[in-house]
Formats: structure tokens, sequence, C-alpha cells
């Protein structure tokens, strides 16, 4: 009798477990053959993954820095260098799992509305927005004069969730004062005021010899 092979239908796309794994394989220093194998996937399909959701963190000594050479080659990603908190010059890129997880059903949610938006072109618009914006300068101006593809409120959306480099708070903002309401009091016919003036109340003083009296207020 032949040998009975069994297999286990898997799910086609990475789930955030999956993800989660494969953040934690790399940093437990796995290759990308036995991460494949733990979760039931081709080894490609875990390089294409790490490599298409990078988290880059630019040097914050100088700009428009390079990315290390050691990127080159698997795993692509600083998450296990001993130097990944430190400032050594160099573009770092990092793989997280749920921020891959969040980015990846951003993308989808998006070429669901239509829209042509992919990893690199998000990339570069995080750049135009996020030096712009701490230039000053407000959102609909930029989308405007950089001929945006994304929409006000899809971009408010990225910053929200912190995909961008920016934050809500470094957004210029008009501080608006809402006009406070007064409340328009009927006038008071003339008859009822007669006698009542403050002139009449002085009158009525001297009349009566009044030394001292009580004002109520309302």
């Amino acid at each position: 009798m032949g040998q009975v092979w069994s297999f286990t239908i898997k799910h086609k796309h990475l789930t955030l477990s999956d993800r989660n794994d494969i953040q934690i394989g790399i940093e437990q220093k796995k290759t990308f053959r036995v991460i494949a194998s733990a979760i039931e996937k081709d080894p490609s399909t875990i390089s294409k993954e790490v490599r298409k959701h990078l988290f880059i963190r630019e040097s914050t000594v100088k700009s428009n820095c390079d990315a290390c050479p050691l990127l080159k080659k698997a795993p692509y990603v600083c998450n296990t260098c001993p130097k990944k908190r430190l400032d050594c010059g160099f573009k770092k890129q990092f793989y997280y799992a749920k921020r891959a997880h969040q980015d990846y059903e951003q993308l989808l949610s998006e070429s669901r509305e239509g829209i042509p938006l992919n990893k690199q072109s998000f990339y570069d618009m995080n750049m135009v927005i996020s030096k712009a914006i701490k230039k000053g300068q407000h959102l609909n101006h930029i989308i405007a004069s950089n001929e945006l593809s994304a929409s006000r409120s899809s971009i408010y959306r990225y910053v929200t969730k912190g995909y961008m480099s920016v934050a809500p708070i470094d957004f210029p903002r008009m501080v608006k004062f809402r006009k406070r309401r007064t409340r328009e009091l009927p006038p008071i016919p003339k008859g009822v005021k007669e006698g009542r003036s403050y002139q009449d109340f002085q009158d009525y003083k001297q009349n009566q010899s009044l030394t001292s009296w009580l004002e109520k207020f309302f």
C-alpha cells in the first residue's frame, strides 16, 4: 500500500498571526526558509512580505542618508542589529507585524476604492506632506500644489493612524471662537417707565426725608 500524504489547506493571504510569527522569527535570527516552513508558506512569500512592508526610519544626523549595505540581503531589516537604537548615519529599515498588517489592510482598502497607491508612492507622498506641514503649509495647498492622488480625508486618516511622519498636532490650525449669543429683550413701554427714573427716586427721598435705604440688584 502506497504512502498517504496529508495536506493542510492554509489561508491564501497572510494574517496578523502569520506576520507576528515572521517578526518573531526575524528577531530570533531564523532564516526565511525556516519561518516559511513554520507558517506553511513559500520562502519567497516571506521575502516579498518583509520587503513590501518595510518601516523606514531616516537618520537624525544627516538627511537623504543611504541604507546600510547589510540591508541588501535577507532579512533586509535592522530588527536584530545591535545598533538599531543608535544613529549610525544610515537609513534604518524595520519589520513590525502590526504596522505591516495595518499597511496591508489600508492598501487593500484603497485598491478597492480605486486609488493607485503603492509602497513607493506612499513613501514619496509622506515625504512631501511631512516637509510641507513642518513649514507651516496647509493641507489643501499641499494637495493642490503637488497634485497628490490621495484625498484630504485619507491623508488625515493616515496621520491619525500613525502611518506618516507627522502627527495631528503638527498641522496648522485656525482657532475659531463661537460668537456669544445675546438675548434680544423686547423694548419696555414708556408708560411703565413713568415714575421709575433715578430722578424720581431722588425726589422721593427728599419728600420722604429718607436718611437710609436699601437697594436690590437683580
